[in-house]
């Protein structure tokens, strides 16, 4: 069998790296393709819900909304858009969050959908996180949250913190507690009087998806005004 010569490495390496560009470029493709699609998707079930949609974010509200993430570090994500309505006499906010991150030289992007609701009372600021097992470590050196002798369930599932702790206890009601042993695995906060929720790492396009977010958010923001 005949050694290929200098040349014809040239042409075999030439013709392989050309094969190379053509199939990322038909990834690509595919994936934006995708992209749309699921933006469509989320644009359709966003009217269905009667709400705006817009992917321009003025400084001034970029800054408002800043204000509220900060209280879960979300601040820094980069709003790729915002979806604005009311749902069940609760006016709410979809917000659209990425971030990407290099792991060695992987870039890693997160994307997740955000909602914010305002509430019609001073609660006080918290964040009420799913347990994970560095909870669990931080307990053991001292950590400190909030502990519901009356339901151990939400004890084993959810971890809350805040500065005013005597506060936080009266606005957790049964039917708080209660709403939240249900639903494990959310992360919820109270930053400014408005109630911030997401599933980590989650960004909704469908109207099921969506529909049950919003009816979620809305039915804890209920239980809160009334607490």
């Amino acid at each position: 069998m005949r050694a290929m010569g200098s040349w014809e490495w040239i042409v075999f390496a030439v013709g392989l790296s050309v094969s190379f560009v053509i199939a990322g470029i038909v990834i690509l493709k595919a994936i934006a393709r995708q992209t749309q699609a699921k933006t469509n998707e989320r644009r359709e079930a966003l009217q269905k819900l009667n709400f705006r949609f817009t992917t321009k974010i003025d400084a001034e509200k970029s800054e408002q909304l800043d204000s509220v993430l900060s209280i879960q570090k979300l601040q820094g994500y980069s709003k790729k858009s915002l979806a604005s309505g009311v749902y069940r006499d609760h006016p709410v906010q979809l917000l659209n969050l990425e971030s990407i991150y290099f792991n060695g030289n992987i870039a890693v992007q997160i994307r997740q959908t955000v909602g914010l609701i305002p509430l019609n009372q001073s609660v006080p600021k918290m964040i009420i996180t799913p347990k994970n097992v560095l909870h669990g470590l931080g307990e053991l050196f001292g950590s400190k949250s909030l502990s519901f002798p009356t339901h151990p369930d939400f004890s084993r599932k959810y971890t809350v913190k805040g500065q005013q702790l005597e506060l936080i206890e009266d606005f957790m009601t049964p039917q708080v507690l209660e709403f939240f042993e249900a639903r494990p695995g959310i992360f919820w906060a109270v930053s400014k009087n408005t109630l911030l929720y997401f599933n980590s790492q989650k960004e909704l396009y469908s109207f099921h998806e969506i529909e049950r977010f919003l009816k979620r958010g809305t039915r804890l923001a209920s239980h809160l005004n009334k607490s």
